[in-house]
C-alpha cells in the first residue's frame, strides 16, 4: 500500500500541548477501559522508531479489540507513525502498567473493509468527527475513501 495519501497534519496545539498531556496521563494514570467499560478498548502510548532517523517517537493512540486481535487506526490519515510501522521499524505499545514490544501487520482488502464497517458502527462519534462519514448511511464511496485514506494495523505482541 502506498505511503502517499491523505494526511491531516496535527496542529501545533495538539503536538505541543494535547499529545504530551495525554502521554503523561496514559503513562502515569493509565486509561484501561476509557473507550470501552468492559476494558477491551484502551488508549495507549505507541512508541515507534523513526524509519529515517532511528529516533523514538511517542504517540497516544486508541487500541480497539476486534475479532480477538488488537488494532490501531490512523484517524489522521497516513501519519508518520503509520509510515514508520509500515516500514517495519521497532515499536512498543504500553500504558502505566505494561509496555510490550509489538509487530504491526497492515490490514488490506476485505479484512480492512470489514474492520472499518465495524469501527464506524461501534464508534459513531469518532466516525462523524474524525472519519467524516455518517454511520447510519455508510456508502460504498465513503467506505472506499476510508480504505484509501486511513491505515489499519493489527498488533501482535513480540516476545523479547
Amino acid at each position: 500500500m502506498s505511503a502517499v495519501g491523505h494526511y491531516k497534519r496535527p496542529t501545533v496545539l495538539r503536538r505541543r500541548v494535547y499529545d504530551p498531556i495525554m502521554r503523561m496521563l496514559i503513562e502515569r494514570v493509565g486509561f484501561a477501559g476509557i473507550l470501552d467499560p468492559r476494558g477491551g478498548d484502551t488508549v495507549q502510548v505507541l512508541s515507534v522508531r523513526g524509519r529515517k532517523s532511528g529516533r523514538w517517537y511517542h504517540h497516544p493512540v486508541g487500541v480497539c479489540v476486534h475479532g480477538g486481535g488488537r488494532h490501531l487506526v490512523g484517524f489522521y490519515g497516513q501519519t508518520e507513525w503509520a509510515r514508520n510501522l509500515r516500514a517495519g521499524t521497532e515499536a512498543r505499545l504500553g500504558n502505566r502498567k505494561l509496555v510490550q514490544p509489538i509487530r504491526a501487520i497492515e490490514l488490506d482488502g476485505e479484512e480492512k473493509a470489514e474492520y472499518m464497517r465495524w469501527l464506524v458502527g461501534r464508534y459513531r462519534f469518532f466516525a462523524r468527527a474524525w472519519l467524516k462519514v455518517n454511520p447510519n448511511r455508510l456508502t460504498d464511496t465513503d467506505l472506499g475513501r476510508l480504505l484509501r485514506d486511513h491505515p489499519v494495523f493489527r498488533v501482535e505482541t513480540v516476545e523479547s
